[in-house]
């Protein structure tokens, strides 16, 4: 594991763009994140302990670039979009042509957090999950991901304690249905 602080902003850049494993503080907890793509999904799900194919939300910058991708997406599901994004909501939504991946369903976030939303919009949208080992707690400070991923391929960016309360999740693939509060 590196440790970075988050004023180190060009080098956290760099990294995301060499396709590192970066852990960071969002709008809501610690996630561990990476560029958009297939390849950095399954590293992270190797990292977690996870199935390799779960699938990993992904932030983006803004709406504007989200709505680039959507598909299937009715005056109901727009309304939902634009009340809940940014903030402390995935929404689980089809996408058209994104990445490599070979699937159309994405738990999708904008976040709040304004430091990360500028790197986003720099590197463009990043795959984000809570910081745990799977079915583990959530690590909720810098010490208790220090001693869960100590020996990872990783780099920290240091910021202060998280809320600790993971996204609401709403499904809107289909009907509209709420997977976690």
């Amino acid at each position: 594991m590196q440790k970075i602080t988050k004023e180190n902003e060009s080098l956290i850049i760099k990294y995301f763009k060499e396709n590192k494993i970066l852990i960071m503080l969002t709008d809501t907890v610690y996630g561990i994140m990476a560029l958009a793509t297939k390849e950095n999904e399954i590293k992270i799900n190797k990292l977690k302990k996870s199935n390799i194919d779960k699938k990993i939300s992904i932030i983006f910058p803004n709406k504007e670039v989200l709505f680039k991708y959507l598909k299937n997406i009715d005056k109901e599901k727009e309304k939902i979009i634009n009340q809940k994004l940014p903030g402390k909501y995935t929404l689980i939504l089809n996408l058209k042509d994104f990445s490599n991946f070979k699937r159309d369903d994405f738990g999708i976030r904008i976040t709040t957090n304004k430091y990360l939303q500028n790197i986003i919009e720099q590197v463009g949208p990043i795959l984000a999950t809570s910081c745990n080992i799977s079915k583990e707690k959530i690590c909720k400070n810098t010490e208790e991901i220090e001693e869960v991923f100590k020996n990872e391929d990783v780099i920290l960016v240091m910021d202060k304690e998280a809320n600790n309360k993971a996204s609401t999740i709403i499904d809107l693939t289909n009907d509209i249905k709420i997977i976690r509060k």
